[in-house]
């Protein structure tokens, strides 16, 4: 029997409501990422994209080595990291170049509003893929959901606001699942496709080699269910090299170059980084753990788990290899390094937000019969309560930190304190290390009065260590102490590029 017209006029109606929701949905995750991305908060890795892309463009030279680039000495030795993510931003300043009425925009800071408003652009397609992946998952709830938190998720909003390559990386990932997911017609193009986009992946970070099976699971379902494809499989790692050659034809052309770059960085992730870190450099999956309780709240992760057990019950074993598969590697992996740096998992971050979707979906329609409460109620209770931890960090991270509201509010309350302590002399101080204690013994010798010293707390084990011992050698008296915006976050980027929290000591000698 075919349809009448009133039932394809309801049909059409729904479906025309869902895509108004996605797209406000969308529209949400754009201002929330857009919102003061072009204030004077910075980032010390941004160096990078600025000094890289003005060589680039200035020299002719599109070797991304950073090594040509006028960076401090520290970051510039022979290393290709980021490089894909580096081509993308220079060709994305080049697009907007040829646009008439942009050079007001583009020329402040060497175009470094440009840079950063890619990110904007390339976190929010990371919003819409995740509302397209979340909805071949589990319907317009899991959809809804999924994309509600990946909008508010304080990781995915601050990687937005940085000329870094998460939110390049974000997308990527999100594109490479999508080709991949199972459908009911193989597509060599896509896996092939897909295949390339992983080289692209790897040639901005070499972890993204742990990835690189992705491709594999659409062809290892169409394996039984039709000739054995071994064109395609044969294409993969050729379209995997040839998007690392696309994405880093400098480590190509200068492949120990490459490798000496991926050392150091292997280098810096196996020791002690302080603060980011534990003091022994034991491994830091406590810390991750800590993180994103932190900043998302233990019920998101509980409900990942169960989106998880959903597909596994459900024996959807392809789709859980695509969503909780990347999720378990990069978690499990940065998990037994030395150093924490939130931004190494955050390209994972929407494959779990959609997998806590599920759960929550799953865990709504059992609690509807349960107690035969609607499951649409279950749902909206169920979705404040994950996202309002997300709410709670993502809030002042935009309306204090990144809008320069923080910055007014501390300086007033050290000018405060400063004034009520006008004969003393003003040190400040990162306890990472002994060495502020010369510079406070050396004031403390010249007897022009007692220090009014400020010791920037990032909650971690290094900062610890050195208050003790600074209570231990020298006498002091604690006389203020600013929480900062994010109290009880354990060590984090949210604390040392943004608000530490500043303890204040009035040093009067030493024991």
């Amino acid at each position: 029997m075919l349809p009448s017209s009133r039932t394809l006029g309801a049909a059409g109606q729904n479906r025309w409501r869902v895509w108004v929701v996605a797209g406000a949905l969308v529209v949400l995750g754009f201002a929330l990422r857009a919102a003061y991305y072009h204030k004077g908060y910075g980032h010390p890795d941004e160096a990078i994209t600025v000094e890289v892309v003005r060589h680039m463009r200035l020299t002719g030279d599109w070797d991304t080595n950073w090594s040509k680039a006028n960076l401090t000495p520290d970051l510039r030795y022979d290393q290709y990291n980021f490089s894909s993510h580096l081509y993308a931003t220079f060709f994305f300043y080049r697009a907007v170049k040829v646009l008439p009425g942009t050079a007001a925009w583009r020329d402040p800071e060497e175009g470094f509003w440009v840079y950063r408003f890619f990110s904007v652009l390339l976190a929010t397609v990371a919003v819409w893929q995740t509302w397209v992946i979340a909805r071949g998952v589990g319907g317009t709830s899991t959809a809804i959901l999924a994309t509600v938190f990946a909008a508010v998720a304080p990781l995915l909003v601050q990687d937005a606001h940085y000329s870094r390559p998460e939110a390049f990386v974000t997308a990527l990932t999100l594109l490479v699942v999508w080709w991949c997911w199972p459908r009911e017609r193989f597509r060599s193009a896509a896996v092939v496709g897909s295949a390339f986009v992983m080289g692209l992946l790897v040639a901005c970070k070499i972890s993204m080699l742990l990835l690189a099976w992705l491709p594999l699971v659409p062809l290892a379902g169409a394996w039984r269910s039709a000739p054995r494809r071994w064109r395609t499989l044969a294409a993969l790692p050729l379209a995997l090299g040839a998007g690392f050659a696309v994405g880093a034809p400098g480590a190509v052309a200068h492949p120990v170059q490459f490798i000496h770059g991926a050392q150091q960085l292997m280098a810096q992730y196996a020791g002690a980084h302080p603060p980011h870190g534990h003091h022994s450099g034991a491994p830091v999956g406590d810390l991750l753990l800590r993180y994103f309780v932190a900043t998302l709240g233990a019920p998101m992760l509980v409900a990942g788990a169960l989106g998880a057990v959903t597909l596994l019950r459900q024996r959807r074993r392809a789709e859980f290899a695509l969503l909780a598969g990347p999720v378990i590697l990069f978690m499990g992996y940065f998990a037994t390094r030395g150093t924490f740096f939130e931004r190494n998992v955050s390209h994972v971050l929407p494959l779990l937000l959609i997998l806590a979707a599920l759960g929550v979906v799953e865990t709504a329609r059992w609690c509807e019969k349960w107690n035969r409460i609607p499951a649409p109620v279950w749902l909206s209770g169920l979705a404040l309560l994950l996202v309002i931890r997300s709410l709670a960090v993502t809030g002042p991270l935009l309306w204090v930190e990144f809008s320069g509201r923080g910055v007014t509010l501390h300086d007033n309350f050290e000018r405060d304190l400063r004034a009520r302590h006008p004969g003393a002399q003003w040190q400040e101080a990162v306890l990472l290390s002994g060495d502020p204690f010369v510079e406070l013994s050396e004031r403390l010798r010249s007897r022009r009065g007692p220090v009014l010293l400020r010791v920037s707390d990032y909650a971690d084990e290094w900062t610890a260590l050195h208050l003790g011992l600074l209570a231990a050698r020298f006498v002091t008296e604690p006389v203020a102490d600013y929480p900062g915006t994010f109290p009880g976050m354990p060590p984090c980027t949210l604390l040392t590029y943004h608000s530490s929290r500043d303890r204040y000591y009035l040093v009067t000698g030493q024991r």
